[in-house]
């Protein structure tokens, strides 16, 4: 099996709980600290040995682009001040990834933005996602952690996270199958925000995973409504029905959902704890 260096970050979302600053601002870029939260998805990709990144943007985001590229002029500025050292770190990010970048014209969900990057993945090849609004904080890569699941067991990889009852009708939530450790399992189904009386488990799923190039064609396969989103975790069920092995890993690193400005407000003050 050929290594795992590909990541997959959709962040064409329009971030309309944050409004009126991600009218100009992608939610992706706003500060965790002095440094934007896509930031920490792409080095907790880099600490996984991603050596390449396709982040799916709208049009408007093109502040992503710019931020994710070298400044020749603000780097000359900085180096006459002695200050050259304040973009080290995101330069060197820059020279570690090769970043690429596809456009989702419209916010149609994460099937619609996979089907964007369907040629940056080869036939037969097992690649990284991530959510950007998942935030974990972690002393080794939770990321890194699914990859070498993936390989060795040659199977997609879902992260999980343990939910309380009352809590989990927000959440994706697994049927799991057998165990493989404390942590491991196998996924044979998958509820959408199901009542607390109806769940399958207590096991969410959080966005971290590991897909194979398959699933492209399973997402062909759904029915497709114009202007409508696609679900794609219902190609996933198809592929469990075929006999495609997923598994699901309980992360330990602890999660934020900064899709929300409490969830954000949560991770700043962690960071500075």
């Amino acid at each position: 099996m050929r290594p795992i260096t590909k990541l997959v970050i959709p962040a064409a979302g329009l971030g309309t709980r944050f409004l009126p600053i991600t009218k100009s601002i992608p939610k992706e870029m706003l500060p965790l600290g002095n440094k934007p939260a896509l930031q920490y998805i792409i080095q907790e990709g880099i600490d996984a040995g991603i050596q390449e990144i396709n982040t799916i943007i709208s049009p408007q985001k093109t502040s992503i682009i710019d931020y994710f590229s070298y400044n020749a002029t603000l780097t000359n500025l900085l180096a006459q001040n002695n200050k050259g050292q304040m973009l080290s770190e995101i330069d060197t990010i820059i020279d570690q990834v090769n970043f690429q970048y596809s456009i989702q014209d419209k916010p149609l969900g994460v099937a619609n933005a996979l089907l964007k990057i369907e040629n940056f993945i080869n036939p037969g090849e097992f690649f990284a996602m991530a959510y950007p609004d998942d935030i974990i904080l972690a002393e080794k890569s939770e990321m890194g952690n699914l990859i070498k699941i993936a390989q060795e067991h040659k199977a997609i990889v879902f992260g999980l996270i343990q939910i309380p009852r009352e809590k989990i009708s927000s959440y994706g939530v697994i049927t799991p199958g057998d165990s493989i450790n404390d942590r491991l399992c196998k996924i044979i189904d998958f509820v959408e925000k199901p009542m607390a009386q109806d769940a399958p488990s207590d096991l969410a799923i959080v966005g971290r995973f590991v897909l194979h190039h398959d699933i492209f064609a399973h997402i062909k396969e759904l029915p497709h409504k114009e202007n409508k989103e696609i679900i794609w975790f219902d190609a996933i069920k198809i592929m469990i029905q075929k006999g495609y092995t997923v598994l699901g890993f309980k992360i330990e690193g602890k999660r934020f959902d900064t899709g929300t400005p409490q969830g954000w407000v949560e991770c700043i003050n962690a960071l500075n704890q």
